[in-house]
């Protein structure tokens, strides 16, 4: 579906031609040449509001204030009922409101105080239930304790020691970590190229920080794969479960001891075989599990924990958020809430010999 189909075509009332030839405008002259990380952003928020729309009945975005005004509530309020991401549900509104402008349509984003102190009080409880449920965090205290433990004995160990460690050094999210590749890494820098992010409109990538922990762990997962089982000696450059360029963390069989054919022949990040959420999910659990971490682990863990154990350490609120590559400093300060706690009450604690 079309991005002028979506936005036009699919609105449950009749467009008058200004809005029309307004927003036919933008996409003619502007939106086919706004990066494709951009384009796909506004899509998908397009289409997960018009889906909410057409399955309650509702009319969208229309020249109509007040209709627009009742759509939004009614989308705003699903949205927090279900949990979403805070950033999320304020983007999705971001995108409502530029399209609402490129149309010309009158927005009561803008200009309904009704609905502006509505959102307001929704997405403050909203947030105290997010920062009840955030993802607890791997510290590096904890990592420590799995390097220190997991005495990689399977190939899926080496795997996911190689992960867990670079999730936590680059801060990265699941999709960060997925389509990273051998040609992302510099040894020599330490830095570690993130080709794909939620955050980055540009769809240039980001750069972030990787130890000599991570490196080693890394190059210690490579030699692995490339030694046949059988033989003991290094596979032949053709085999297709040795991992000579391409994606970084792949599948491993049922067994944790072979790697899963790979086809390095393609070329293009978003026509290769990428590791599932799931996955990177039950790797990160598994690998906690089995050096005794007692937590609930999710696939953000490394990452707030990284900002913690910064902001336990002095580190700046600036600082983390480059290593994070937040776009605000509004998500880590709400991860390292978790270390300000932490050190008020140790000061306590020490005062009172407690």
């Amino acid at each position: 579906m079309k991005l002028t189909e979506l936005s036009l075509a699919d609105l449950n009332v009749v467009v008058p031609s200004k809005h029309r030839e307004a927003a036919n405008k933008y996409f003619t002259d502007i939106f086919n040449l706004l990066p494709a990380n951009t384009q796909r952003s506004y899509k998908s928020d397009l289409k997960q509001y018009y889906d909410f729309c057409f399955a309650n009945d509702m009319p969208g975005l229309t020249p109509d204030m007040d209709l627009t005004e009742t759509s939004i509530k009614a989308y705003v309020l699903a949205m927090c009922e279900s949990q979403l991401a805070h950033n999320t549900i304020r983007h999705r509104m971001a995108t409502l409101s530029k399209f609402m402008a490129i149309a010309k349509f009158p927005n009561p984003l803008k200009n309904s105080e009704y609905l502006r102190d509505f959102i307001k009080l929704q997405m403050k409880a909203h947030d105290i239930y997010a920062r009840a449920n955030q993802a607890p965090a791997l510290r590096l205290r904890d990592l420590e304790e799995i390097n220190t433990h997991v005495i990689p004995k399977t190939l899926l160990d080496f795997r996911d020691l190689a992960m867990i460690n670079i999730m936590f050094d680059g801060l990265l999210r699941a999709d960060e970590v997925a389509p990273v590749q051998l040609k992302h890494i510099d040894y020599k820098q330490n830095k570690l190229l993130v080709p794909t992010s939620k955050t980055d409109q540009s769809g240039k990538g980001s750069l972030r920080y990787i130890s000599n922990t991570s490196i080693s762990y890394v190059t210690a997962y490579i030699a692995e794969a490339n030694i046949d089982r059988k033989s003991k000696r290094e596979k032949v450059k053709d085999d297709p479960t040795r991992i000579n360029t391409g994606i970084l963390f792949r599948g491993i069989s049922p067994k944790g001891t072979t790697m899963l054919p790979f086809d390095e022949t393609v070329t293009r990040l978003a026509h290769m075989q990428k590791i599932a959420y799931v996955n990177i999910y039950k790797s990160l659990k598994r690998i906690a599990k089995k050096a005794g971490i007692d937590l609930p682990i999710t696939c953000h863990s490394p990452r707030v924990g990284a900002a913690v154990t910064m902001a336990e350490n002095g580190v700046s609120m600036k600082k983390i958020q480059d290593a994070g590559d937040w776009k605000s400093p509004d998500m880590p300060a709400r991860y390292t809430e978790q270390a300000d706690i932490g050190n008020g009450m140790s000061d306590i604690a020490n005062i009172f010999k407690r």
